[in-house]
């Protein structure tokens, strides 16, 4: 079955790395990809690098960051209108049998497949707006019910099917992304138990330099921590403005805890820093399903994360990790692992467990397929 899939961001990061273990999941089943990507970047080099068809079509998206007049938002719809019709032309020539639809940022997908009277899938891991900052050019009521009448809902969790359709979640159906294969698990455990351990318990946070990520709050809480008398050290590994990473670093030398913080460069493979630390921070306002959270817990490692988002699916509170409301909490969690590295060992293969059994690759792949075959037998 040849399937396109629709993405609508040019880099490697979080929700297109998903998508990337999916479709690799997916080759079990016979399914072949055709991916459709906004501009060249780290995920068309990925694809290039894997021998995976791709084209670059525009994937203009039905929200904005600010208000936009009436002229601008019928530009919009126009370039919208526009890609869809590029979608179009790659259908005959792929001899496409399905779309796949990886956000809830872009129609495309959903108008090419009806035009073609193709089945489509939305594949939702994102909330409706908290993980974008953007607001819709059009009422939401009409992107609700374009999601519920043009495809099958797939979302990565529960809390992002309740930003997106509140508590009507009939008809939808909750597939957890799959971070590792089964024998990836293993192996990510053994190279953990096989790296050097840090002398100093090693707080770990990749993730992008943005506001909303939270880096400001765990550099405050280090501090918090270490004025405790704990030892401890915090490593950061993102992109983003150089003026915001800037401020963070200004503000771990007011706190004078520069020399324990490490700020590094993103990577498209983090594990090496999940192999040489002793437990990963989510501090962002929202994720809708922590891909940092569930490498982490696939390496051993124990997860303190805000209690907000999709979070509170992946931690088990006290078990596997902590969940945190406030600032006093995230200390309180930090100090506790910190002062007891055998808790934080106990809680990292608690972890593994739980992330093994719930969010594997293997599972993921067969659910959707499952999904999959349900749609092409009714279309």
């Amino acid at each position: 079955m040849n399937i396109l899939f629709i993405t609508h961001y040019p880099e490697l990061h979080g929700s297109i790395r998903s998508l990337l273990d999916l479709t690799e999941g997916l080759h079990a089943y016979g399914i072949h990809p055709f991916f459709v990507v906004p501009a060249e970047g780290s995920f068309s080099a990925t694809l290039q690098e894997k021998q995976l068809p791709y084209a670059i079509v525009p994937v203009p998206y039905w929200l904005s960051q600010k208000p936009l007049s009436w002229r601008k938002k019928a530009q919009r719809l126009k370039e919208i209108r526009q890609a869809a019709q590029g979608v179009s032309q790659i259908i005959p020539t792929q001899h496409i049998d399905l779309i796949y639809t990886n956000t809830s940022a872009s129609p495309i997908g959903a108008l090419a497949a009806r035009k073609a009277s193709l089945p489509h899938i939305w594949h939702l891991r994102e909330g409706a707006y908290p993980d974008f900052q953007l607001r819709p050019i059009v009422p939401a009521s009409w992107i609700a019910r374009l999601l519920r009448n043009s495809g099958t809902i797939i979302c990565n969790s529960n809390a992002v099917a309740c930003s997106h359709f509140g508590s009507n979640l009939h008809g939808i159906r909750i597939v957890y992304n799959g971070v590792a294969t089964q024998a990836q698990f293993e192996e990510r455990l053994l190279m953990r138990h096989k790296s050097p351990k840090p002398d100093i318990f090693t707080f770990v946070m990749p993730s992008n330099y943005q506001p909303q990520k939270g880096q400001e709050e765990a550099i405050r809480a280090l501090a918090a921590v270490q004025a405790r008398g704990i030892q401890s050290q915090l490593v950061l590994a993102g992109n983003g403005k150089q003026s915001f990473l800037t401020q963070l670093q200004a503000l771990s030398k007011e706190l004078n805890i520069d020399k324990s913080i490490t700020f590094l460069p993103y990577s498209d493979d983090a594990l090496g820093l999940y192999y040489s630390s002793s437990c990963a921070l989510v501090c962002s306002n929202y994720e809708a399903l922590s891909r940092v959270a569930l490498e982490a817990m696939s390496c051993g490692l124990p997860v303190i994360g805000r209690n907000t988002g999709g979070t509170p699916e992946i931690i088990l509170n006290g078990q596997t990790g902590y969940l945190y409301d406030n600032f006093d909490a995230l200390v309180e969690s930090m100090a506790a692992l910190a002062q007891n590295p055998a808790l934080s060992q106990q809680m990292g293969l608690a972890g593994w467990v739980r992330a093994r059994e719930l969010f594997n690759t293997e599972d993921c792949a067969a659910k959707v397929f499952e999904i999959i075959q349900s749609v092409t037998n009714k279309a």
